[in-house]
């Protein structure tokens, strides 16, 4: 269990610099990472969860813990008046209702395909940073309806992957013709919606599968698992500052091409794990 612990913190910690240093969504790193404890736990017969839940328990825990992160950065833009809450109100409804949809759709799919559907977007996200691409392109904020559903592809693309939806918000927002500091903002404060529907969507699934097995294990409630939850969350909150700091001091388009390799290691390593399993 110490083990477990610690290397969830460790998770936690380096998830928190990560987001001070680029604004990465937790979900990039706390995913691919948890999934390799759990792969370890099993080894050792250390872990209860069955194999082929693992991936939706840590794209489950993942959310869980955005929602507190979220709830930070929201109170920081807010001091800041940088949230644009007549954009963010437009988004909401379009955004909780994809989410709850991602997360009901990802319990239906086996381990396999849903984490080579992670891998292949952590391929795209590492493409983007490695080109460092923004939109040139930019057009006015669209009609309501072609926003609502720009908002509900987000939110069942972020719950699917466990992520806030900051790498598909921000460009979106961005072409929008909202500055990039603006589109920042109502990106931090839609990871809220996406994180309480996206897990409030796993919770219900859970109760639907009647998952009694799961849900009575010792540190599970439905698909979040406990431990991963409260270790993360820790340390994450504590170690963004670092990463803000240290983000005013190194280069960013090093610090871009760094993450962007870590990624695709990490989307191979998902790969290679599930083709010699």
């Amino acid at each position: 269990m110490m083990i477990e612990i610690i290397s969830f913190m460790l998770i936690g910690a380096f998830t928190g610099v990560a987001a001070g240093l680029l604004g990465i969504g937790g979900g990039l790193i706390i995913v691919p990472f948890s999934i390799m404890v759990f792969d370890f736990l099993s080894a050792r017969q250390d872990l209860q969860i069955p194999y082929e839940l693992q991936a939706h328990v840590a794209i489950a825990s993942s959310l869980a813990t955005i929602i507190f992160t979220a709830i930070s950065a929201i109170y920081s833009q807010h001091k800041k008046q940088a949230i644009d809450w007549a954009v963010f109100w437009q988004l909401v409804p379009g955004i909780l209702v994809g989410a709850f949809m991602g997360a009901w759709l990802a319990t239906y799919i086996p381990r396999t395909p849903l984490l080579l559907l992670f891998a292949g977007f952590l391929i795209l996200v590492s493409i983007k940073m490695w080109l460092g691409w923004s939109p040139r392109h930019k057009a006015q904020l669209p009609s309501f309806t072609i926003l609502s559903l720009a908002a509900l592809l987000i939110g069942m693309v972020s719950s699917l992957v466990g992520i806030g939806g900051g790498t598909m918000t921000v460009p979106f927002l961005n072409r929008s013709k909202i500055a990039i500091q603006k589109a920042v903002a109502i990106s931090s404060a839609l990871g809220l919606p996406i994180a309480l529907f996206g897990t409030l969507g796993f919770y219900w699934r859970s109760l639907e599968n009647h998952m009694d097995s799961i849900i009575t294990e010792p540190g599970m409630l439905g698909y979040i698992y406990l431990p991963a939850f409260f270790a993360i969350i820790s340390l994450s909150m504590l170690t963004a500052p670092v990463g803000v700091y240290w983000s005013h001091r190194l280069s960013r388009q090093a610090l871009s091409r760094f993450f962007s390799v870590l990624l695709i290691i990490l989307a191979l390593k998902i790969i290679y794990g599930l083709m010699n399993r």
